[in-house]
């Protein structure tokens, strides 16, 4: 009785062991939050510095390699610090960009689709759902109000 007592209990010991929740500690918690902060400064600076938003086809894995992080690491830096998720945060970059376009006077020839296209949106409906819901009118609005000012 005693001896099947026993195994019971290595056997549930074994079990808790194994299969408990991770327990972080606070310091391994804080280095983790320093890591995640890095690689998003990081992939600022890359951004800014080298457009790569501008490309249409530019995927998560892509920024990851390029930042030489994994892409859980790059996606919960941007989660956290750019309280966004990987295709919001690419086109908050594109609709900047995009404005820069709309309101420079070297480029009031360019159709709305070619600015679309210049910023790095595949289509033009993506760019009118995504700049419309950043600045809250169409880009032809926006060009618009900043040509009457």
């Amino acid at each position: 009785m005693i001896a099947i007592g026993l195994t019971l209990l290595g056997i549930a010991l074994i079990w808790y062991t194994r299969f408990r929740p991770n327990q972080s500690q606070p310091e391994d918690i804080e280095r983790e939050e320093e890591e995640l902060k890095e690689i998003f400064n990081r992939t600022i600076v890359l951004l800014n510095t080298e457009k790569y938003f501008l490309n249409k086809n530019l995927k998560l894995s892509d920024l990851a390699k390029e930042l030489s992080c994994n892409e859980r690491q790059l996606s919960r830096a941007i989660n956290k610090f750019g309280n966004s998720n990987f295709n919001k945060f690419i086109n908050s970059f594109r609709i900047e960009h995009s404005k820069e376009l709309l309101t420079g006077g070297k480029f009031d020839h360019y159709t709305i689709e070619a600015i679309a296209e210049d910023s790095g949106f595949s289509n033009k409906v993506s760019f009118y759902n995504a700049f419309k819901g950043v600045t809250g009118m169409s880009p032809t609005q926006f060009r618009a109000a900043k040509q009457s000012k």
